[in-house]
């Protein structure tokens, strides 16, 4: 831990020696649930001697979080945020790019405790921006792929269920089954009308509903 601190002072520092600016040091601490603790995390914090930190229990499923949102309207040119791991920030990728991005240009710098290869700050500019885009490249890479994966998984997901009979696409807002009382009599009156003949401008015009589903509820009752 000793060794930890003063590499963390010292990439800090050095942020700081060669930029010419005022420096604080930064934490942000985050568990995903109520019934974590963040005593690890605040164990860290404590031995860098960190000037303000946010801390907060809430999910890294996207950055509208409180205390985050706080942080980056606290930080300022110079500063230096320290964070456990790259997943504090959190755990959409895309995110993660942006903060980082949105940091970078603050001229803000970024510790990542578990990751001390991620360092961006060694005094040479043009080295600093070149591993920064690389950082960025990769970060876009696992988004763009974690996408992937995302769709892969919900079109196996389809066609499982289609062979096992169990899918039913999505829901038809207009019908006898809707969820929706009034969409139900809504659905009643268009193919009443249909039934009497109406034109579909009509019948549109009179339900407030588009013509494409006037055609599907036709189509769906062969009128």
């Amino acid at each position: 831990m000793i060794a930890l601190k003063l590499q963390v002072n010292f990439t800090c520092k050095l942020y700081h020696f060669f930029k010419g600016v005022f420096m604080g040091k930064i934490g942000y601490i985050r568990v995903s649930a109520q019934d974590q603790n963040l005593d690890r995390q605040l164990a860290m914090m404590d031995e860098l001697n960190i000037d303000k930190l946010f801390q907060e229990k809430a999910s890294g499923k996207d950055t509208q979080r409180p205390e985050f949102q706080k942080l980056l309207t606290y930080i300022r040119e110079g500063d230096c945020v320290i964070v456990a791991s790259l997943d504090r920030l959190g755990r959409d990728y895309e995110d993660i790019k942006n903060t980082v991005a949105f940091m970078k240009q603050k001229k803000v710098a970024l510790k990542i405790l578990d990751a001390q290869f991620l360092d961006f700050n060694t005094g040479n500019e043009l080295l600093d921006t070149a591993m920064f885009d690389m950082f960025l490249s990769l970060l876009s890479y696992i988004a763009q792929n974690e996408r992937e994966k995302i769709r892969e998984r919900q079109r196996q997901g389809v066609l499982l269920a289609k062979k096992a009979g169990r899918y039913k696409g999505r829901p038809i807002e207009y019908s006898t089954d809707s969820t929706d009382p009034q969409k139900r009599l809504v659905y009643k009156a268009v193919v009443d009308m249909l039934k009497q003949g109406v034109p579909v401008a009509e019948i549109a015009k009179e339900n407030g509903l588009s013509r494409p589903t006037i055609y599907k509820i036709k189509k769906a009752n062969d009128l």
